[in-house]
This record gives structure tokens, C-alpha cells and sequence, in this order.
């Protein structure tokens, strides 16, 4: 039985980094040199150690064999949402474009649903939601830039496949990978100073968020019409289209559950760090991650209850 409080303790967790990273800004403890600084630490270092122990720890060949629908299901719905991002308004500039289709394509999952994953299937849940965002993992870390940075442009096939496969997180997710297949052990030493740094990523990232909120800005832009709809989209449309492909490829009920509960969560907080990173528009990112956590409370609810009970 899935247990409310669940969720009631990530959300007030997640809100509460957002207000102390907020003070911090406010109390000019950091600033934008700060915020520049963290980025690049999360996305050079810390990131990259995450999802290696991610990849090395919880995807294997095994299960990946069991589990090869569930893969199929996220790379559908991936190429889905791919394609109705290309139904946003053409009034809007590119950069917001850009950061829209970021927005509704990558979700919270690993911070938010995770722990509610666990509430409703236990840990075999919580590999069955790893395993389905290896599609939406490998687009969100290898593609950050092209979303992020206004000065992207297409490269030839050579140069995009160095930068992806020399990129620190694509690096991480393959040799991750690599070392669960040969069951290769790390050292001890080394093992406990990876969970540190990863252990790291959620409450830095967050912090983060709450720092760019206070960017200037006006209030009628921090609820804007085109903020809502990808908030909506993120929240309520994500995970019903999510949970008809699952069902139509007749995945088991825990399977349905973790991937539904992946694409319910809100906009990934790492839209800030790559806005950071390339110098987008960071307050209009910063408000769609913003607002589409803060609608979550209620959403979440609405969705958790419903497949529990399903």
C-alpha cells in the first residue's frame, strides 16, 4: 500500500533546498560567479560519478534482458514527446523553444520518483525505473548543450559522435555500464568517496535552483501561459501517454507503476545547471522547474493514488 507520507517528505525536502538556496542568493552568501562555479562542479565532477554508480550498481546485461520492453517503452515514449515538441507555438523564441522541449522531455524522476517507486514496488521498482530512463538518460546528458546553448548549430556526424562520446557523463554512463558487465570491483576507498559526491548531486543541484529563482524578473513571467502548459505537459499528459504505450506493449504492473511514476515528476533541476552552463535564460528555466514542482504537490498525489490502486 503506497504510503502518502512518501511523498509529502520528498516534496517538503525539495521545497525547502529551494528556499535556503533562495536565502543564500538574497543574503548575497552566493552569486553568479557561485552559481557558475557549482554548475560546472555538478556537471564535470559530480554528475558523471552519479550516474556511474547508477549505471554500475542497478542496469545489467540480465536485467536489461528481462526488461528489454521496458527499455523499448521509454525509447517510444522519448521519440513521442519528441515529436509533440515540435507542436510548440512558433511565436515563441528559440531559446524558450529550446528549453521548452527540454522541459517536457526530461523529468525529476531520479530525485522525485524514486523514493515514491519504492513506496508502491518495493526495490524491484526501483530497477525497473532505472532501466526506463536509459533512453531519456543518454538524450538529457549527451544533448544538454543543443537545448542550452544559443550559439548550437548541427555539426557533421563525426564531430557530434567525439562530443558525445567524449562528454564526462557519456563517459560515465558506458564505462558504468562496462564494469557491472565485467563485474569488475572498485576499491573500498574509492567506492565510499563516489557515494559521497553522489550523494551530493541532489541537495547541490536543488540549492542551485533556489539560487537562480531570485533572478530579476518580472511577476507576470513566473506564471506565464507557456510555463503552465509545460507544466502540464511534464505532470499530467507525460505520464498518460507514458502508461498507454506501456500497457499497449502489455508490461507487468510494477513495470507500468515505475515508468508512469518517472514521467510525473517535474521538470529535471538539471535544466538550471545546463542553462548555467551555456548562459540561457536561466530565469525563465529556473521558473519552469520552479513552478512545475511546486504544481507536483498536488499532481503527484493524484497520479500516485491512481496507480496504487490500479
Amino acid at each position: 500500500m503506497f504510503d502518502l507520507a512518501v511523498l509529502f517528505h520528498v516534496e517538503m525536502q525539495i521545497l525547502i533546498f529551494f528556499g535556503l538556496g533562495a536565502l543564500l542568493k538574497k543574503q548575497k552568501i552566493t552569486d553568479s560567479h557561485i552559481d557558475e562555479f557549482l554548475s560546472t562542479l555538478i556537471l564535470n565532477l559530480i554528475m558523471p560519478v552519479n550516474i556511474f554508480l547508477s549505471f554500475y550498481r542497478n542496469v545489467s546485461v540480465a536485467m536489461l534482458q528481462k526488461s528489454f520492453l521496458l527499455v523499448l517503452a521509454g525509447i517510444i515514449v522519448v521519440v513521442l514527446v519528441l515529436a509533440l515538441s515540435r507542436l510548440l507555438p512558433k511565436s515563441m523564441s528559440l531559446e524558450k523553444r529550446r528549453i521548452a522541449q527540454y522541459s517536457m522531455l526530461i523529468s525529476n524522476g531520479s530525485l522525485i520518483g524514486l523514493p515514491l517507486i519504492e513506496g508502491l514496488c518495493g526495490s524491484a521498482g526501483v530497477v525497473y525505473a532505472n532501466i526506463f530512463m536509459i533512453p531519456t538518460r543518454i538524450l538529457s546528458f549527451s544533448s544538454g548543450e543543443k537545448y542550452f546553448n544559443t550559439e548550437w548549430k548541427p555539426a557533421g556526424a563525426l564531430t557530434v559522435a567525439k562530443k558525445f562520446f567524449f562528454n564526462p557523463i557519456t563517459l560515465a554512463m558506458i564505462l558504468g555500464f562496462l564494469f557491472n558487465l565485467a563485474q569488475l570491483g572498485i576499491p573500498a576507498g574509492i567506492d565510499a568517496v563516489f557515494s559521497s559526491l553522489s550523494g551530493c548531486m541532489s541537495p547541490l543541484a536543488l540549492l542551485l535552483v533556489g539560487s537562480t529563482l531570485l533572478e530579476s524578473g518580472s511577476e507576470k513571467e513566473n506564471v506565464s501561459k507557456d510555463i503552465v502548459e509545460i507544466s502540464v505537459f511534464r505532470l499530467i499528459i507525460a505520464p498518460l501517454l507514458t502508461y498507454f504505450v506501456c500497457a499497449a506493449l502489455r508490461l507487468s504492473t510494477p513495470q507500468i507503476i515505475a515508468a508512469v511514476l518517472v514521467n510525473a515528476t517535474p521538470v529535471a533541476s538539471t535544466a538550471t545547471i545546463f542553462c548555467r552552463k551555456y548562459n540561457g535564460n536561466i530565469r525563465y528555466t529556473s521558473r519552469c522547474v520552479f513552478f512545475s514542482t511546486v504544481l507536483s504537490l498536488f499532481t503527484l498525489v493524484l497520479v500516485s493514488v491512481t496507480m496504487s490502486m490500479g
